[in-house]
């Protein structure tokens, strides 16, 4: 939650229903029966379908599991109707309350689920099509389900059913599959690398078989994939069966093809996943994304000086923005021989999009500038004041922005980490005059507080003489704000950031010593330099307490106080 939000439209988390289809055409013939008059007029009444299956989801959200003993009879019957239509009618329904009666269902589901996966060849394409959606919907059972062996028994023939279902001749059928995967992919996440090679083969297949509006779901199940198994994918056969496909379309599509999108959004997914193992390809990926930005803002700025001119689509500049990011990510600082190229033109037109009137190139923008501080703080520097000028006016007090206040509170405290005390310290008091206020404000969005109290923290870690007298202002809420969130890295430079503040100004923190106490004590798994600093910590405000350390620790509950003397000798 601390990380940057990046742009990312995703496709197969669809409303329930819109897997079979809305009846629309991606250019091209259907070869089954999907062409037949009695299915065409059936998808006349699409519209009345979805708010039927709309209706039940909210009811069974509302209601839970109590709603079964209205639904299940009326399921029962349908299911076992010889009428296609009402069977199919079934499984819609069966697919709408699945979120809201998981647990419910739960028991009938060993039954039922291999029903499912057995109409995934049913002669009707609607009922092939409802029947891996609705499945698709209860992935969560068959993976994490209490039967005993559920993924060997339940996860593995589903799997095996929706990449036989994607290779459908039916366009709708393979959409419908393709999203289901996608969605059984992501529910899944680790567990699928076990089945990383036949996936890739499948969907290998699937890219010579698939029209254009079936590609769009494709990508996005590929970068699902990706984003799944991690670096696990990461192994020559695997890179071998994906990447040339990858490769081709993407050598081989227009800038401004609609297609770009979801190819922008899975090739940064794969990036992540392959790591270093993306570098031979990195380059002309790199060399094509930095000239896509330079472009598209050209033609934009020509736009707004001449009304004869269309301007192009600047979400083909977040998502390249988010490409070059995630290549940055994944090589590290052997970035560094990329962004130095052509005179660091990648830096010049990162600065142009964090001044951009749209506020997701904004977002898109700092989110790019706090990896390249990670990893090519180098590069940064020398333009560190210009950039520092555009990035502290986005911390906006109002949080007008959200996600663009949020990411350029993230950069900023990767900028202090990188720069040290020496480079960052003349811009610290600037960020301390809008992130405390954040900070302090109850009614700022929980991420954003979070990032406004890790960057502080590291602020106060890197130039603790200028931080540290200001420590009272905010350290009962910085406490709170954190206490909470989830071990990481960056929380835990936080807190050494928090402590190198007490241990210079160790009355500041004494309106907050119990919040302090409370968050120090809800850390799970604190790394040894961490660990080191907190027992220093704990011991000098002991000494600076002297007789009253007892009664301070004592307003304490007595697992937090005991868990203080055991974990910190305190």
């Amino acid at each position: 939650d601390i990380r940057p939000r990046h742009h990312r439209a995703r496709t197969h988390d669809q409303h329930q229903g819109d897997a079979g289809s809305d009846g629309e055409s991606d250019g091209g013939d259907d070869s089954d029966d999907d062409s037949d008059d009695d299915l065409d007029d059936y998808y006349a009444e699409w519209s009345l379908r979805k708010c039927s299956a709309a209706s039940l989801d909210v009811m069974s959200t509302a209601f839970g599991d109590q709603i079964l003993d209205f639904v299940l009879p009326v399921l029962r019957e349908e299911l076992a109707s010889d009428d296609w239509r009402v069977k199919e009618a079934g499984v819609l329904a069966l697919g709408a309350i699945a979120d809201g009666c998981m647990s419910g269902m739960g028991p009938h589901m060993p039954s039922l689920l291999p029903y499912l996966v057995q109409w995934f060849k049913h002669e009707k394409a609607l009922v092939r099509s409802i029947a891996c959606w609705s499945a698709s919907r209860y992935g969560k059972w068959a993976i994490y389900g209490a039967e005993p062996n559920t993924v060997k028994v339940y996860f593995e023939p589903l799997l095996a059913g929706l990449l036989e279902a994607m290779m459908d001749t039916s366009k709708r059928v393979q959409e419908a599959a393709c999203s289901a995967f996608a969605t059984i992919e992501e529910d899944a996440g680790p567990y699928m690398a076990p089945y990383i090679q036949p996936v890739l083969e499948t969907l290998a297949r699937a890219f010579g078989l698939y029209q254009r509006k079936n590609l769009i779901i494709l990508y996005d199940a590929v970068g699902t994939l990706a984003e799944a198994v991690g670096p696990e994918l990461n192994q020559p056969q695997y890179v071998q069966l994906l990447m040339p496909t990858i490769l081709e379309r993407w050598e081989n599509l227009q800038t401004y093809d609609q297609h770009m999108f979801p190819l922008f959004e899975c090739l940064s997914a794969i990036a992540l996943a392959l790591g270093s193992g993306f570098k031979p390809y990195a380059q002309p990926i790199y060399e094509r994304s930095v000239q896509i930005v330079g472009e598209t803002l050209q033609m934009c700025q020509q736009a707004s000086q001449d009304p004869s001119i269309d301007a192009p689509n600047k979400d083909l500049v977040i998502v390249a923005l988010d490409l070059i990011s995630s290549i940055v990510q994944a090589l590290g600082e052997e970035s560094q021989g990329l962004i130095a190229q052509h005179n660091c033109v990648a830096l010049q037109l990162v600065g142009m999009c964090m001044v951009d009137a749209e506020t997701d190139v904004r977002q898109s923008a700092f989110a790019l500038l706090g990896d390249l501080a990670m990893h090519c703080f180098a590069l940064i520097q020398p333009q560190l004041g210009e950039i520092m000028q555009q990035l502290v006016p986005q911390i906006d007090y109002n949080y007008q922005h959200l996600n663009v206040c949020n990411n350029a509170a993230w950069s900023a405290g990767e900028l202090a980490l990188k720069g040290g005390d020496e480079v960052i310290k003349p811009y610290v008091t600037p960020l301390l005059e809008r992130l405390v206020p954040l900070l302090n404000n109850e009614n700022t969005p929980l991420t954003l507080a979070e990032n406004a109290a890790i960057t502080i923290g590291r602020l106060g870690l890197v130039s603790p003489s200028v931080v540290a007298p200001n420590l009272e202002a905010f350290a009962q809420r910085w406490c709170v704000v954190l206490s909470s969130v989830k071990d990481n890295d960056e929380k835990s430079s936080a807190f050494q950031g928090m402590m190198t503040m007490i241990s210079a100004n160790p009355h500041g923190i004494s309106k907050a010593f119990l919040l302090f106490c409370q968050a120090a004590v809800n850390w799970q798994t604190p790394d040894a330099r961490l660990m080191e600093m907190f027992v220093q910590t704990f011991a000098g405000l002991k000494q600076m307490a002297g007789d009253e350390w007892e009664a301070s620790i004592g307003m304490l509950d007595p697992q937090s106080r005991q868990l203080v003397k055991e974990r910190f000798n305190a």
